[in-house]
């Protein structure tokens, strides 16, 4: 026996909820739809799925497609040189295409790659002193915006004979390298510096700690511990280009240019 629901052979015919009783289907035999009436407080007329409709993707978007199957929608991405030529209107950026455009537009516009020199432009750091041996202090960071070589200079002294700590670090990609350390002991200031590679997004800082010997003397009753104590004290921070201008970064805008 044959069940036959309310039909209509007429192209994009849809039944009103007079003409449907509550879980009864109507078909479109043109357009391949069934229908049906819900009532959730009020009457409407339902779609059930349909596979000749599609799931589109739009502008920044691919994939989509018939509801016949599991479709999956993906960001249709800039490549590097669609970042940089900035002409691309239906492309989505990511953080690392929007730093490669800002990149090449600073060097479009005139901005050039460094090279280490004596040209101070950075700001001038008076003399201060860390007395925590728990961990490195920052006393300086920038941010880069652009590419190339910059010499990094500071003096570096301890409070007593014991030893102080230095180091230069540069942070790229969310991976932090120290590319120099140093271990300076006595009350004289002393001069260190060190040329290092950067490329547009990197933070160089310039960091410093002090150290805590304990030592303990005698036997029994006659034990005693002597702490000594060597505070980091740091000044003139510089960070030297060839003469070309630093484009400061967000973190630690150059002051005194």
């Amino acid at each position: 026996m044959a069940i036959k629901m309310k039909r209509s052979g007429a192209a994009g015919k849809v039944p009103t909820t007079a003409q449907l009783d509550l879980g009864e289907l109507a078909i479109n035999t043109y357009d391949g739809r069934v229908f049906l009436k819900r009532n959730d407080g009020s009457e409407a007329i339902v779609e059930l799925l349909n596979s000749g409709r599609a799931i589109l993707a739009g502008t920044g978007l691919t994939g989509g497609g018939s509801l016949a199957a599991d479709r999956t929608l993906a960001a249709d991405l800039a490549t590097q040189a669609e970042a940089e030529a900035g002409t691309a209107s239906t492309k989505l950026m990511t953080p690392l295409r929007t730093a490669q455009a800002i990149a090449a537009l600073a060097s479009s516009s005139g901005s050039t790659s460094l090279s280490a020199g004596e040209v101070i432009r950075s700001r001038v750091d008076g003399y201060v002193q860390n007395t925590s041996s728990s961990g490195y202090a920052t006393r300086h960071s920038f941010d880069f915006a652009q590419n190339g070589t910059i010499r990094v200079s500071f003096e570096g002294s301890s409070s007593s004979s014991e030893p102080a700590y230095f180091r230069i670090t540069r942070l790229r990609n969310s991976v932090l390298t120290a590319l120099g350390t140093w271990s300076i002991a006595g009350t004289t200031w002393a001069a260190r510096s060190l040329d290092v590679d950067v490329a547009q997004g990197d933070r160089v800082s310039i960091q410093y700690l002090a150290s805590i010997r304990t030592v303990t003397t005698g036997f029994g009753k006659d034990t005693s511990t002597t702490t000594y104590y060597g505070y980091a004290r740091i000044q003139n921070v510089r960070f030297k280009t060839g003469g070309e201008n630093l484009i400061p970064g967000i973190y630690a805008p150059v002051e005194n240019d």
